[in-house]
């Protein structure tokens, strides 16, 4: 049976043989649904305990260590807040929102910066012409070029689209974000982004894009809001998930998360289960 944890759509014509072996693809996508609801509303409750303990350890000495709270270490937020540790499913069962989550409350703590990349339409053109799949190219082309940048162990994570907000066709883009606790490295995150499947070496115009156009690599630091909105706290991470459960014949999968990325999302996440030391 596939995975439901995975933010992934999936169609009947992906699964081949006997009808009545195949999954119920129906029901996959609605499970996987109400994962990812459950997800964001679990989201939505740690950061509101944790901004309830922020109050609590509020004091005139300066500010709170932003570890502290997420942490029911002397257990005097109980009666003020919903979530205790042994709540909190463990990591083998998270999917992949909680993941991207996880991570992002990192980059709020330690810093990060979000981003928008748009693919360069005549490398699209180049991946449909040759039937090659555009996920595995982004992150193959991505990659090598962190890694020229000397940030092979950065830990970043995005979603792959080509719709927008209101369901409108548009070209490929990723929005993701990743670690940072200098300035320097945004601006080699934007380098390699930008000579791997953003710009064209001879110009907007070899690249097929519009003298007029918006910038290619759009960054900024990370943050977070409450507005009211339906996509809750953890806003960026709702947004660049918010078609990844809509079909798209050609982008079968559309999430990525680094290894290294992976690692410090577990290592939080067992931090606020208290989980001991391995």
């Amino acid at each position: 049976m596939p995975s439901t944890k995975k933010l992934v759509h999936y169609r009947a014509s992906q699964f081949t043989g006997p009808r009545r072996l195949k999954p119920p693809v129906r029901s996959l996508n609605q499970s996987i649904k109400a994962r990812v609801e459950y997800e964001q509303s679990l989201v939505n409750q740690l950061v509101e305990d944790a901004d309830t303990r922020r109050a609590l350890l509020t004091n005139p000495f300066g500010p709170v260590d932003p570890l502290l709270v997420w942490h029911d270490f002397d257990h005097l937020s109980r009666d003020y807040t919903v979530l205790t540790a042994e709540r909190l499913p463990r990591w083998q069962r998270n999917g992949e929102l909680l993941k991207f989550h996880a991570l992002f409350q990192v980059a709020l703590i330690y810093g990060g910066y979000s981003f928008t990349v748009k693919v360069r339409p005549d490398l699209e053109a180049k991946w449909t012409r040759e039937g090659k799949d555009p996920m595995d190219r982004i992150r193959r082309e991505t990659r090598k070029a962190l890694e020229a940048q000397g940030l092979k162990d950065l830990a970043y994570c995005y979603v792959v689209e080509r719709r927008t907000r209101r369901n409108s066709r548009t070209g490929i883009h990723l929005h993701g974000f990743f670690l940072a606790e200098r300035p320097i490295v945004a601006t080699k995150f934007k380098v390699a982004m930008e000579k791997s499947v953003a710009k064209h070496r001879y110009g907007r115009a070899a690249a097929g894009v519009s003298p007029k156009a918006g910038p290619e690599v759009d960054m900024e630091p990370c943050y977070d809001v409450n507005d009211g909105s339906k996509y809750g706290r953890g806003r960026w991470v709702s947004y660049l998930a918010k078609n990844a459960l809509k079909g798209d014949k050609q982008l079968r999968r559309k999430t990525f998360m680094s290894l290294e990325g992976i690692q410090t999302a577990r290592e939080f996440w067992a931090f606020i289960r208290e989980e001991p030391p391995e």
